[in-house]
C-alpha cells in the first residue's frame, strides 16, 4: 500500500484533500500575498452591483480619485490593477455589469444566478520602509467571490438532520404571512399517511407545490428571506434533479423506527443526500477558504415590508453567519483550518435615506446583526457594521417646509421612473414598536442608478466604498 494509500487511511480522504489544496495554495503564494473575501447576503441585497463598483474603481485606481479613504490609493502608491478574470473557472460578469451601469439609460445589472468571482493582482508600492528595502514593490492577489443569496441559506442545513429541520420548518410555517400563504400546501400534507410506502408521484407533486411556494414567500410584496432549500428556487446546474424534490414534513408521525421504503424514509434520504452532495461538497470547496467576509443586508426593505419581514431576516443571517468559521488566522491555522478574521456587516442603500440618517442605518443594522456580531466578536473577530452605497443613485437637495429648511433626496423613482425630489423619512435606532410596524411610518422608495463612467470616476458615485475596502484590505498594502 502506498504513502498516499495510508495516509488516506489514517486521517480520512476528505481532510488530506483539504491539506493538500490547501498545501499547494501556500506554496504557490510565494512573497506575494494572496486574500480571499466572500461577499455575501441575502437575495437582492446588492451583491453584484457592490463587486462591480468595488472592481471597477479598483480598475481605475492608479489613476482616479475616487476612493480618497483607501490609503494605499490616496497616497498614490497603486502602480496597476491587473484583472485576472481570464484564468478564473467561474468569471464574475464584470463587463456586463458595467456596461449596464454605464448605457443611456442605465440600469441595474442582472443578479448572479450561479458561482462567480472576480481575480485581481494589485500591484503597489508597501508603506513599510522595511518592506521597501526587500523590494520597492508588492502584488496583492485579490479574489472575490460571489454567489447567489438563495445557495447561502442552506449552509445552517448542515448542522440539522431532517428531523430537526422538519421541527424548525414546522416552527416557521405557525407565523404570518406563511401561515395563511402556505394554508393549501399545509392541508394537502396532511392528508399523507407518511408510513406508508413511497409514491414519487405523489412526493413529486408536493415537491412542485413547495417550491411555488417558496417564491410566492420570497417575492416583492413578502419579501422573506428564509427559504430553504435554497436550490429549489435558485436550481442552477441541478434543475430538474431528484435531489430537489425535497420539503419539509410538517407534521411527522411519533416513529419509534423508520418503515422500510416508507414516505417519510425517502424524503430523509433525500435530505441528506442534498446535505452531502450538494451544501457540504459547496461548503468544503468555497465557503471554508475564506479570509475576510462582506455581508450586505437590506435594512430598508426589512422597514418597508414591516416585523415579519424584520423577524425573517434577522433569523436567517443569524443562522448562516453561524456556519461559517470564524478565528484568528495564523499561518497553521490557516494551514489546517482556515479562519474568517474581518467581516463587515454592510447596510446597501445607503444613499436612498439623507446623509444625516446614515448613522442611524448604522444602528439598525446592529438591531438586525446583533445576535450573530456578539457570537462571532467572542471568537476574537474583528468586525464593524457601515452604511454604503455602492453606486450612488441619488443627490442631495434642500426643501424649505413651514419656513424650515430639510434636507431631501432628488433621483429617479425606480417603478415610476419619475424625477422626484422627497424626505425618504427617518431611520429608527431602536426596535419599532407594533404602532410604528403598522403605522405605514416607513415608506423607502427604491431609485433607478445614475450613470456610472467607464473612466473618471469620482468620489461622488459612491458612499463609502473606499471606506470598506480600506476595512478589508488596509492592513496588508
Amino acid at each position: 500500500m502506498g504513502l498516499g494509500s495510508k495516509l488516506k487511511n489514517l486521517i480520512g480522504e476528505e481532510l488530506l484533500d483539504d491539506i493538500q489544496h490547501q498545501l499547494k495554495e501556500v506554496a504557490t503564494q510565494g512573497l506575494d500575498r494572496h486574500l480571499k473575501i466572500a461577499v455575501t447576503g441575502l437575495s437582492r441585497s446588492g451583491k453584484t452591483v457592490f463587486i462591480t463598483s468595488l472592481v471597477h474603481h479598483l480598475l481605475e485606481a492608479n489613476q482616479s480619485r475616487s476612493l480618497p479613504f483607501f490609503e494605499v490609493a490616496s497616497d498614490q502608491r497603486i502602480i496597476s490593477v491587473k484583472n485576472l478574470n481570464s484564468s478564473s473557472d467561474a468569471p464574475f460578469p464584470l463587463q456586463q455589469s458595467i456596461q449596464s451601469l454605464g448605457q443611456e439609460p442605465p440600469s441595474w445589472p442582472e443578479s448572479t444566478t450561479g458561482l462567480s468571482e472576480v481575480k485581481l493582482a494589485i500591484k503597489y508600492k508597501p508603506a513599510s520602509r522595511l518592506k521597501r528595502l526587500v523590494n520597492d514593490t508588492a502584488t496583492l492577489y485579490l479574489d472575490i467571490i460571489d454567489y447567489p443569496g438563495e445557495w447561502l441559506l442552506d449552509l445552517p442545513l448542515l448542522h440539522l438532520n431532517f428531523e430537526q429541520w422538519c421541527n424548525k420548518q414546522q416552527q416557521l410555517f405557525t407565523l404570518e404571512p406563511r401561515a395563511t400563504l402556505a394554508k393549501n400546501w399545509i392541508a394537502a400534507q396532511n392528508t399523507v399517511d407518511w408510513c406508508s410506502p413511497a409514491d414519487e408521484q405523489l412526493l413529486s407533486v408536493l415537491s412542485e407545490e413547495y417550491t411555488k411556494l417558496l417564491h410566492l414567500l420570497r417575492n416583492d410584496e413578502n419579501a422573506l428571506s428564509m427559504i430553504q432549500p435554497g436550490r429549489c428556487v435558485l436550481p442552477g446546474e441541478l434543475a430538474s434533479s431528484p435531489l430537489l424534490q425535497l420539503f419539509p414534513i410538517l407534521q411527522p408521525p411519533s416513529l419509534s423506527s423508520i418503515p422500510e421504503g416508507s414516505m417519510y424514509q425517502l424524503l430523509q434520504q433525500r435530505y441528506d443526500a442534498y446535505r452531502e452532495k450538494i451544501v457540504k461538497r459547496f461548503y468544503r470547496e468555497h465557503f471554508s477558504r475564506f479570509d475576510r467576509q462582506v455581508v450586505l443586508v437590506d435594512c430598508l426593505k426589512a422597514l418597508n415590508h414591516g416585523k415579519p419581514c424584520f423577524d425573517d431576516m434577522k433569523l436567517a443571517l443569524t443562522d448562516i453567519l453561524q456556519s461559517f468559521n470564524y478565528g484568528p488566522s495564523g499561518f497553521l491555522r490557516r494551514l489546517f483550518s482556515p479562519r474568517i478574521d474581518k467581516v463587515l456587516f454592510a447596510s446597501s442603500k445607503a444613499d436612498h435615506v439623507t446623509a444625516n440618517q446614515h448613522h442611524n442605518l448604522d444602528k439598525f443594522l446592529e438591531l438586525i446583526i446583533q445576535d450573530a456580531q456578539r457570537d462571532i466578536r467572542f471568537e476574537g473577530i474583528d468586525t464593524r457594521c457601515m452604511a454604503l452605497a455602492s453606486i450612488r443613485s441619488t443627490e442631495s437637495a434642500e426643501a424649505v417646509l413651514d419656513g424650515q429648511t430639510i434636507s431631501c433626496l432628488k433621483g429617479i423613482n425606480k417603478t415610476t421612473n419619475e424625477t422626484m425630489a422627497l424626505f425618504p423619512g427617518e431611520v429608527p435606532t431602536e426596535l419599532p414598536t407594533e404602532q410604528d410596524w403598522n403605522s405605514s411610518r416607513f415608506r423607502f422608495l427604491d431609485f433607478a442608478p445614475k450613470k456610472l463612467p467607464q473612466t473618471d470616476l469620482k468620489p461622488a458615485h459612491h458612499i463609502r466604498l473606499d471606506q470598506a475596502l480600506e476595512y478589508l484590505t488596509g492592513d496588508i498594502f
